[in-house]
């Protein structure tokens, strides 16, 4: 909204009225004032959402609905504030997502949060998204907790991926041998014709 009042030049009006004077000149000053006041006053009252135009009613000067919609956003950004790092704090893998997707999910907060707060560093996060994962990952975890230096998302991404990789070999070849196993008793339990075929 800033660079908005910075580009329809009324940078000038986000002040107070300027006094009238007995002077003529400054009289046509807070006429040109009262006038563009007029004008951005509408156009701020037009460009906002519905839900908050009732805040801007009882605006009477571009000044009082710039302060008004600050306070307003201020308090929005708080709310987000405190949902955001609560959604952080409880991030958590319960085993439904793979590993891509939830460290994305984490960037993705991250990212909301770094918009209103330079909040966390990459440090910080990748432990952050560490307590959150599965227990069939707790080896690596481990190690990328307790590695010296700074740890960094990309590192983390692929030790995670590499594990997860892993498992899912590791299921598949179980299934695999599951499979064979039951066709090897199968087929081992059919009678075998004891004629013998000469040729």
């Amino acid at each position: 909204m800033h660079r908005w009042i910075k580009e329809k030049d009324w940078a000038a009006i986000v002040t107070d009225r300027p006094a009238s004077r007995s002077e003529s000149n400054s009289d046509i000053v807070a006429e040109a004032w009262d006038l563009i006041n007029e004008s951005a006053l509408a156009t701020i009252q037009m460009s906002v959402k519905p839900v908050h135009l009732h805040s801007l009613t009882a605006a009477r000067t571009v000044k009082e609905a710039w302060d008004e919609l600050k306070d307003v956003f201020e308090a929005r950004d708080s709310a987000n504030l405190l949902q955001l790092g609560h959604e952080l704090s409880n991030l958590n893998n319960g085993g439904d997502e793979n590993m891509i997707k939830y460290t994305s999910r984490a960037k993705g907060i991250l990212q909301e949060l770094s918009m209103l707060v330079n909040l966390m560093d990459e440090n910080t996060l990748v432990l952050q998204i560490l307590s959150g994962i599965p227990t069939e990952y707790d080896m690596i975890k481990t190690v990328l907790e307790n590695m010296d230096g700074m740890r960094n998302l990309i590192d983390m991404s692929a030790n995670l991926l590499t594990v997860e990789q892993r498992g899912i070999q590791e299921l598949s070849s179980q299934e695999a041998g599951v499979n064979s196993q039951a066709f090897s008793q199968k087929y081992s339990k059919k009678p075998r014709d004891k004629r013998a075929v000469l040729c």
